[in-house]
């Protein structure tokens, strides 16, 4: 006990040095309780945070919009209407307004269907191409013409038809047939008729003619696999070039499948005027 004694005794100059310490203590204590009450209030400033809420919505848009690419609303598939923003409410109503007939000729009749809102429409009109509603008129063609076809008219889809067929339409021959199919089982069919411009050797060819003979079915559109592909087998498509489908092999491999169409586009080599022509051809799942 009196070793143990020792341990709490203290001389003089140890009893003011704890003294010391314990006012030390003491006073940072409550300067640290107090310091608030002597420190003037500041409201912080957010004008500029605010200022820049207007550009960071323009980005938004601009990378939504990047998503965008051309589609005709009466054959486009679930998968593409989910990839321009469409919610799985929104796409089974418009599935059960289609339901009941209805073909879509222009942005007013697609505004009908309660699933399609005027932001939506504004947002893709640039994108969207609507079928002729009128297919013939005696006009665009002589009684010369209308003669050789027994005054019948022959409407040929261009996606399935053969090569006899595409000769039967008028201003058609044998080369421009060829140099169609060709290019068709390229890309994997024709999602609208501004296509026929990329065609070699059809600068001649009567397009306005050519449509009122012809209709596009873009269900029949064949689409590459970018979770199983090969990168031959993606830089046969004619939109696409070894580069890009090999980067597209090469990011698969590192990233693994991808989950979405879109998600193509984080690929640098990948820019959205591609995508836009690309998307359509694309599949994630067999």
């Amino acid at each position: 006990m009196g070793n143990l004694k020792n341990y709490f005794r203290f001389n003089k100059k140890e009893r003011n040095g704890i003294l010391l310490l314990s006012f030390i203590l003491m006073v940072t204590i409550v300067y640290y309780n107090s310091m608030h009450l002597f420190q003037d209030k500041t409201k912080t400033d957010f004008s500029e945070f605010e200022s820049l809420i207007p550009v960071v919505e323009e980005k938004l848009y601009e990378s939504k919009k990047d998503s965008l690419f051309v589609f005709n609303p009466n054959t486009l598939d679930d998968e593409g209407w989910i990839l321009l923003g469409l919610s799985s409410k929104q796409l089974s109503i418009f599935r059960n307004y289609q339901k009941s007939g209805v073909v879509f000729y222009n942005k007013e009749e697609l505004k009908k269907c309660f699933a399609i809102s005027e932001e939506f429409t504004d947002k893709v009109s640039d994108f969207i191409t609507f079928p002729e509603k009128e297919i013939f008129s005696k006009k665009e063609f002589n009684q010369e013409e209308i003669k050789k076809k027994n005054d019948v008219l022959i409407i040929v889809e261009l996606n399935s038809a053969d090569s006899i067929t595409l000769i039967s339409i008028n201003g058609i021959g044998p080369f421009y047939a060829k140099q169609i199919i060709k290019y068709r089982n390229d890309l994997g069919g024709f999602l609208s008729y501004s296509q026929f411009s990329e065609i070699w050797g059809l600068e001649k060819l009567d397009l306005n003619k050519i449509k009122l003979q012809t209709t596009l079915d873009t269900t029949l559109i064949q689409k590459i696999n970018i979770n199983s592909s090969t990168v031959d087998e993606l830089r046969m498509h004619p939109y696409f070039r070894y580069k890009q489908a090999n980067t597209i092999i090469n990011y698969r491999s590192q990233h693994g499948n991808f989950k979405e169409i879109k998600d193509i586009q984080k690929i640098v080599l990948i820019d959205s005027q591609l995508f836009r022509k690309i998307a359509p051809y694309l599949k994630i799942h067999d």
